[in-house]
């Protein structure tokens, strides 16, 4: 009865340290296999209505503008509108870099949600990710809630001198032509159409988003969800 009792102790124990690695992004090749393999099995993809940004610097303006009005299709906003607020209040120059810092995106959205204090998290769900596994996984999960995630890459994928620029994933698949090539869809303000790109590389969406060179925008994540799903949301 000792020796049973100790063995499932030990099981316990190994489990919590293995709920652990893959929290912490240690297991990297496991944990993304093991998301691949769930792609494999069928891909995400949201139909979110793509706009063209007003000013070449309103991206992020016209990002939230997407979220929001796919998750309040009710009462959807005009980017233009959105600019306005934001040039107001500051949190927008549209000459003077980083235009929208991600910290201004997260006042602007708040303020779309009726969400007023700064220090809460209820009407937005924000964060950061610091691996690619955690990247691949956050932006999973959100997708298969229904919720698109605005995130800061760059203009053009395969310059890191091109400027951050914002955009909104709205799904993830598999390469058909490419063995175990994850595909990043996301619709682009500056083309207003839905893009794609590889996940992983050297002009990969992961490689971008960790290099816009935004003051806190390496992994930063925005989501708007739905009305009903945004009580009781907190950072991850």
């Amino acid at each position: 009865m000792r020796a049973t009792k100790s063995i499932r102790i030990l099981a316990v124990i190994i489990m919590a340290s293995v709920n652990s690695l893959l929290n912490s992004g240690f297991t990297s090749v496991p944990v993304e296999n093991y998301l691949i393999y769930q792609l494999e099995r069928g891909s995400l993809n949201l139909h979110v209505k793509p706009i063209q940004q007003k000013k070449i610097t309103s991206c992020g303006e016209a990002a939230i503008t997407m979220a929001y009005n796919y998750a309040y299709s009710q009462s959807p906003l005009e980017e233009l509108d959105v600019i306005a607020f934001s040039m107001k209040n500051g949190y927008y120059i549209d000459d003077r870099p980083p235009f929208t810092s991600p910290e201004n995106m997260v006042k602007i959205a708040k303020h779309y949600t009726n969400d007023l204090d700064q220090h809460s998290t209820d009407g937005v769900d924000i964060g950061t990710v610091i691996t690619q596994e955690q990247g691949l996984k956050l932006l999973m999960e959100k997708l298969q809630k229904d919720e698109p995630v605005i995130i800061d890459i760059l203009t053009r994928l395969n310059n890191r001198y091109s400027g951050a620029h914002f955009v909104l994933v709205t799904g993830i698949s598999m390469d058909s032509k490419h063995v175990g090539m994850v595909i990043i869809h996301y619709n682009d303000p500056l083309t207003a159409h839905n893009e794609s790109a590889p996940w992983s590389g050297h002009a990969g969406v992961w490689n971008a988003w960790q290099n816009n060179g935004d003051p806190g925008g390496a992994g930063w994540w925005l989501v708007i969800p739905a009305p009903e799903k945004s009580l009781g949301m907190g950072m991850e």
